[in-house]
């Protein structure tokens, strides 16, 4: 997965790239970048852990969240978190999609978007099939859309603005 984000009152990270270093074998990766990440269990297409959205709001992205499935077959989750535990929010998530296996097995093309207010980060991370499709750029101006809704604290708002804007970007109409 790869992440994209900006500064802002929900400070967004932009974090694109890699080391360019030898592949390790899948499960080093996963550990070393997993270490000090809580496990959290995923609790349907929203797992709201930092307690942001009401149960009315939860269940209007969720059913978005479902029809983006329907329409396109890539899975996408929100997940919002207490706090990072310590961990840089790319890890975080990455590994979080990693660890609930977001997207199809044979596609790699899960869509994680995580949001840390403690941190004041976020981050929108993506399986490697999605990478061509939801480029680090697209991303980003993807967060820039929802930031002014974090900034007043309506997350629904911000959430559901990102993603409908993800969905446009990845063949899907709101």
């Amino acid at each position: 997965m790869r992440a994209a984000a900006l500064a802002v009152p929900l400070a967004i990270l932009v974090v694109a790239g890699g080391c360019k270093a030898a592949p390790e074998p899948a499960a080093a990766k996963e550990t070393a970048a997993c270490d000090g990440i809580p496990q959290m269990a995923l609790a349907g297409r929203v797992t709201d852990a930092a307690d942001l959205l009401t149960a009315e709001q939860e269940a209007r992205l969720s059913e978005r969240l479902a029809r983006y499935e329907s329409d396109t077959r890539h899975q996408m989750v929100i997940a919002t978190v207490p706090d990072l535990n310590g961990a840089r929010v790319d890890d975080f998530g990455t590994c979080l999609g990693n660890r609930w296996q977001i997207g199809r097995k044979d596609h790699d093309d899960g869509i994680v978007v995580l949001i840390a207010p403690k941190e004041r980060q976020m981050r929108i991370a993506t399986g490697t099939g999605m990478e061509k499709i939801l480029t680090d750029d697209k991303a980003q101006a993807i967060v820039h859309r929802m930031t002014p809704y974090f900034a007043k604290a309506d997350y629904a708002g911000g959430l559901s603005a990102g993603v409908d804007a993800i969905a446009a970007e990845t063949g899907d109409t709101p």
